[in-house]
């Protein structure tokens, strides 16, 4: 298993995917924080606490990151056939499925170390590190994004397994994709709607249910900082999402013909 995530990892290092991908997010986030460096020279300054608070908003870049880890690693194997080499070079379709998830999900938290830093030490260089009035101070605003991101984390987590389970099941990449993005972003609305139509017990239930999806789990972390308890369920929530969404891939591809 190890030789087989270098081997991933190793392929996705080789690839300018990765690097552009990378290159595309740090450059969207310099023009973020350049937006707060040209508002502090025309107007009332915004402090670093100011801007990084935002971090807090863009929880959803996260999931969408994953997509993209995704797409880097899997390659398009089922259009360019090179799933069916592994295959039949006499690997296990269990050490395929789950290098390709592992090699993923290090990729994408690599992507959030590198981001974080680059938005954090750029806000830090171009801002001013006093809080003004109406703003939270640098110490405040690092604690709310570092419980925030703790508690993402698990449940990006879950995002990139159910990413790995849509592009195995699925053949084509854009098919994929878009069973990701009705899984992690419209279930949970359907469910709600579903929810308040039915009503009594069972619409009970699936409101109940939809607070344990990875988005709007993490959209509460933002009024809940400094709850552990809270923190403890985002990971349950993960790990359960990773169980469930690999138990799926896992079954479906070792089911799956590969042509």
């Amino acid at each position: 298993m190890l030789n087989y995530i270098r081997a991933e990892i190793y392929k996705l290092l080789r690839r300018p995917y990765t690097y552009v991908c990378l290159g595309v997010m740090l450059a969207l986030e310099a023009i973020f924080a350049s937006m707060f460096a040209f508002h502090n020279a025309h107007s009332l300054a915004t402090p670093f606490g100011g801007a990084i608070i935002n971090i807090v908003d863009l929880g959803a870049v996260g999931f969408c990151t994953c997509l993209l880890t995704g797409d880097i690693v899997f390659a398009a194997q089922y259009k360019n056939s090179t799933l069916k080499n592994e295959v039949s070079f006499g690997l296990s379709r269990a050490r395929i499925y789950l290098g390709k998830f592992l090699a993923q999900t290090l990729l994408s938290v690599a992507y959030l170390v590198v981001m974080m830093a680059f938005f954090l030490g750029l806000c830090a260089v171009c801002l001013p590190m006093e809080s003004g009035v109406g703003f939270y101070s640098a110490s405040e605003a690092l604690t709310i994004v570092g419980y925030f991101l703790a508690v993402g984390l698990p449940l990006w987590i879950g995002g990139q397994a159910a990413v790995s389970m849509c592009l195995f099941l699925v053949n084509g990449e854009m098919a994929g994709s878009f069973l990701y993005v009705g899984v992690v972003f419209v279930l949970n609305t359907i469910l709600e709607v579903m929810g308040l139509l039915i009503g009594g017990n069972a619409g009970k239930l699936l409101l109940k249910a939809i607070q344990y999806f990875p988005g709007p789990m993490l959209n509460g972390a933002k009024s809940v900082v400094g709850n552990w308890e809270y923190l403890g369920q985002a990971w349950i929530v993960g790990a359960f999402w990773v169980a469930v969404c690999t138990a799926v891939g896992l079954y479906g591809f070792h089911r799956k013909e590969i042509k």
